[in-house]
């Protein structure tokens, strides 16, 4: 089961506040606001932008998704 989704940076990559977060809480992941991290802060929205850019196509989603989930799942999330 996948924990990061490539919807999960789509939403994040969609948000409002540039300096939104991808946060893990209580098993599931939600954007939140720039300073209203109550959970496990995964990743910011400037990261990604830098790290795939701000319109990445599907493949480069899915990728950077997995990329995070394999983080995640080797510190125990």
């Amino acid at each position: 089961m996948e924990i990061v989704t490539a919807s999960d940076l789509r939403r994040l990559l969609a948000a409002d506040d540039n300096a939104a977060y991808l946060v893990l809480v209580e098993g599931r992941v939600d954007v939140v606001p720039s300073g209203d991290a109550p959970g496990l802060v995964l990743i910011d929205r400037a990261q990604v932008v830098d790290r795939i850019g701000s319109d990445p196509d599907p493949t480069a989603l899915n990728e950077f998704a997995a990329l995070l989930d394999s983080e995640i799942r080797l510190q125990g999330g």
